[in-house]
């Protein structure tokens, strides 16, 4: 049998795996500040080169997140164009985010512990 590393993160499964699985915390994070539409919660994640995403490639996320009751969504006016759709956090999403943090965190400190031999 045989192994092989990919060490190129563009084409590694496992990260993108991993970053698929916090894009929606991501996203929670950014609208528990402040409500937020699609274009600009876009370019808010590009701005962080682990969460760069497509143009467009938001909105099934938001979709998804809004089903989850986690965010919901208001149609609002704009003084550079057409209406914007803007998604803010619901309680549910409140909790969700104190929730995956609090994993995150456990997780981060179990894969250290791992990390450092604690466990010999």
């Amino acid at each position: 049998m045989t192994y092989s590393v990919c060490m190129d993160t563009k084409k590694d499964q496992w990260i993108i795996q991993l970053k698929k699985g916090v894009f929606e915390l991501a996203i929670l994070l950014l609208v528990r500040k402040k409500a937020m539409y699609g274009y600009e919660l876009t370019h808010r994640l590009n701005q962080v080169p682990m969460f760069t995403l497509a143009e467009g490639s938001i909105y099934p996320i938001l979709k998804r997140m809004v089903n989850k009751n986690w965010i919901e969504s208001y149609w609002q006016d704009s003084e550079e164009g057409p209406r914007r759709k803007y998604y803010q956090i619901t309680q549910e999403g409140q909790e969700v985010v104190q929730q995956r943090m609090n994993d995150y965190k456990d997780l981060y400190q179990a894969l250290e512990f791992l990390k450092e031999g604690k466990n010999e």
